[in-house]
């Protein structure tokens, strides 16, 4: 039986795709049909996605039962959600029902598919280097043999841990351990001055006690990504350098500015100015390998062209919260309006950009950007600025500090 693909556009996250990619995925798609009583059971977690079309179904997760009818809000969204969840998900039919089963990872890979190419077509039109290169990152994505830097295991399995209701201070603190450069960093983190208690810290359990869970797996997210910018030939090493210090100094005032906010995480602001430019360094390394650039004109048009959708790449590499994209996308729209009017990371980071740019940049002047604006931080006149660039610079240095990367 073949699936209508306007059917799909009922369902979240599936309206996402374009028409033809649905169409797409409709032709891979399962309709099954199940009678009254039939338990049904989330077997293989994130393999597929599946939805109610017809009849009801009773949703038991732990100790909660919740019933789902066919065209109610609830049965919009996957059956079975890939969130963190209190106990086993199982389903079972009231009465005759109908379930459609879809592919989550061809999902997946549609919807990156889509993200480059509606980026692509909206940017500036590449030149035939650059596009060699974008196909060489995009095959590499539909072959599953991505060469991007993988996000550091230590990263993955803390943010994993931490997710879990029962997981001890003694069980993060092993896994911090693995990785010597960020088990370092935690250590010097908890004895900083901004934390220091009355005895100095010399245990890993004792740092992530005074740090807290969550400032731990930030900080650790943000020391395994920094140790990505590197490389090997002399070109290609100087721009990493550059792009690591134009990301750690706009991490550190992105930070700065969200304390004066006070209403975004300073932390969390840290992390989006290390991710805002992400997309850099596959370009950089893929230049690198396969030589597809041949001087450092060549190279910054690719940055300038590539940077969005490879970034966009990286982050679905790294299974990391869609948040991120709004950052990586807004991160160089110097007159970004919201339509809510709400204030978030990505103003931050444009605004810290527009800060560091140094005077023959032909940007918008602050007072002039709606994202300066909703920061609240008062007339952007010129003492003010030098005190806020002073005390991202007072940061910077212990930043440096935390995240030196391997090669700096």
């Amino acid at each position: 039986m073949s699936t209508d693909p306007a059917l799909l556009d009922k369902f979240i996250p599936l309206h996402e795709l374009t028409s033809a990619n649905r169409s797409r995925l409709a032709d891979k798609a399962t309709v099954i049909d199940l009678p009254s009583r039939r338990r049904i059971e989330d077997t293989n977690p994130g393999r597929w996605m599946t939805y109610l079309l017809e009849g009801t179904l009773y949703l038991t997760e732990g100790t909660r039962e919740d019933t789902i009818e066919a065209g109610s809000a609830r049965a919009k969204r996957p059956l079975f959600p890939l969130e963190t969840r209190r106990g086993p998900l199982t389903a079972q039919s009231r009465g005759p029902v109908r379930l459609l089963r879809l592919d989550r990872a061809m999902f997946d890979l549609l919807l990156r598919e889509q993200r480059v190419s509606d980026y692509e077509v909206q940017d500036t039109p590449i030149n035939d280097a650059e596009g060699k290169l974008l196909y060489h990152i995009y095959q590499a994505v539909k072959d599953g043999t991505l060469n991007l830097p993988s996000m550091p295991e230590v990263a993955m399995r803390i943010r994993d841990a931490a997710m879990r209701p029962d997981v001890s201070v003694q069980e993060i603190a092993q896994i911090v351990q693995i990785d010597p450069v960020v088990a370092g960093g935690v250590l010097r983190s908890a004895n900083s001055a901004a934390v220091r208690g009355a005895q100095p810290i010399n245990s890993l359990t004792e740092a992530v006690v005074r740090l807290g869970f969550e400032a731990t797996r930030s900080l650790a997210t943000r020391i395994a990504v920094s140790q990505i910018f590197n490389a090997h030939t002399p070109l290609v090493r100087e721009r990493m350098h550059a792009l690591w210090e134009h990301s750690v100094q706009t991490s550190s005032l992105a930070s700065v500015l969200a304390r004066h906010y006070g209403k975004l995480d300073p932390d969390h602001a840290q992390l989006t100015g290390l991710l805002h430019d992400i997309g850099c360094v596959p370009i950089l390394l893929y230049a690198e390998r396969e030589s597809l650039l041949g001087d450092i004109e060549a190279i910054e048009s690719a940055l300038r062209h590539l940077r969005v959708p490879v970034g966009l790449l990286v982050l679905d590499y790294w299974d990391l919260d869609n948040s991120f994209g709004e950052i990586i996308q807004n991160a160089e729209e110097w007159r970004r309006d919201s339509l809510l009017n709400t204030t978030d990371y990505a103003d931050l980071i444009i605004v810290a950009q527009r800060m560091l740019a140094p005077p023959e940049a032909t940007l918008p002047a602050l007072e002039d950007m709606p994202s300066y604006a909703r920061l609240a931080l008062g007339p952007p006149d010129p003492q003010r600025i030098q005190a806020l660039l002073q005390e991202g610079q007072q940061q910077l240095a212990e930043i440096k500090n935390l995240l030196t990367p391997q090669a700096a």
